[in-house]
């Protein structure tokens, strides 16, 4: 514990550790100006419209389907044509009905549409949506859209905490003192965990208290049809749990490429090249994993636990828990790699 209190202390005795909270706090108040700004057209914020699921009329107010209403513009034949968006309980009705005869790889997502519009239902409530901006409860659910800045701040440390003692010269005068490398190297990953805590914190909080900035919503009503009847705190948690996960992956890259090389910069270098590396082959592994399976288990393609969590689909098909469990399997393994390698290593010429 004692050693732990220390790494800690010496954490937050710099500067930078400080710095990069109010980075982050900085990056989620522009993504509010931005969204205000987005929001506004000509100076006048856009009114949100009713959403519901929406059916289409022909000239004698006979239901059509979309293509053929389509397809009755493209010909200039749709006079007397219209659109009409259902009630929240209309629309619980069509869907049950479009569930019935949906394929199975469409229900799922069905019934999270019906999930959503049967709170509202049940509530007498009317769902509010804008196509220019997102709502407050939207920004909050979505923590900003900058949790891939906190997972980079949490990168940073994991990559200098121990490069750091190599590079500062004070790797000796820690391994002189009574514990064992793997107590050291131990505390200084849990030191990189309370980090993390305490980034997910300053960015749950940040991002709920600049979203009062935009436009109204109820917090407590489901915010999104891809996450069903989840409302926009338990979506926020539920994406803050998901992100804290991606930390711990992060870190322990990180943290493998700190044991490895003695270098500060190196280490950042190499971490970050790796973390948004991913982002680019991510792109490319749908067509990948069509073709070999088990590719889907792929560290960049686990990495999308955020989307798959917001009820995106991910490549290969994987479930939520399935995705987690890869992550732990891939954590166990760079944690234990910078253990074998930082007892192993030699420090006389540090």
């Amino acid at each position: 514990m004692h050693l732990i209190q220390n790494e800690f202390q010496k954490l937050f005795l710099k500067k930078s550790s400080w710095i990069m909270q109010l980075i982050l706090i900085v990056m989620v108040f522009l993504m509010t100006m931005l969204m205000l700004m987005i929001s506004r057209v000509d100076g006048i914020a856009e009114k949100p419209q009713p959403q519901g699921v929406t059916t289409y009329l022909n000239s004698e107010g006979q239901q059509i389907s979309k293509d053929d209403y389509l397809t009755a513009q493209s010909e200039k034949k749709a006079e007397g044509y219209s659109e009409k968006v259902l009630s929240p309980k209309d629309s619980v009705t069509a869907l049950k009905a479009a569930k019935e005869n949906a394929p199975k790889t469409e229900q799922d997502s069905i019934q999270k549409q019906i999930d959503y519009y049967q709170v509202y239902a049940d509530k007498g409530k009317t769902p509010m949506t804008s196509s220019s901006s997102m709502s407050g409860p939207e920004f909050f659910a979505s923590l900003g859209t900058v949790q891939m800045i906190a997972s980079i701040l949490v990168a940073v440390v994991a990559s200098v905490i121990v490069a750091s003692e190599f590079s500062g010269g004070t790797i000796k005068l820690l391994l002189a003192r009574p514990y064992s490398r793997s107590q050291i190297l131990a505390s200084k990953f849990l030191v990189v965990l309370l980090y993390a805590v305490i980034t997910s914190i300053v960015l749950l909080v940040s991002a709920f208290l600049f979203s009062l900035f935009l436009s109204g919503g109820d917090y407590l009503l489901p915010v999104s049809l891809d996450l069903g009847a989840l409302n926009a705190v338990q979506a926020a948690l539920l994406l803050l749990g998901s992100n804290f996960i991606l930390m711990t992956v992060y870190a322990s890259i990180a943290f493998l490429f700190s044991s490895v090389v003695r270098s500060q910069a190196l280490a950042v270098g190499v971490s970050l090249g790796v973390l948004f590396s991913g982002s680019v082959l991510t792109a490319l592994l749908p067509i990948a994993i069509a073709k070999y399976d088990w590719m889907k288990w792929i560290l960049f393609n686990l990495l999308n636990l955020n989307s798959a969590v917001s009820g995106q689909q991910i490549a290969g098909g994987l479930a939520v828990w399935q995705i987690i469990a890869g992550l732990f399997v891939y954590i166990i393994i760079f944690l234990g790699l910078s253990f074998f390698i930082f007892k192993k290593r030699d420090v006389a010429l540090s």
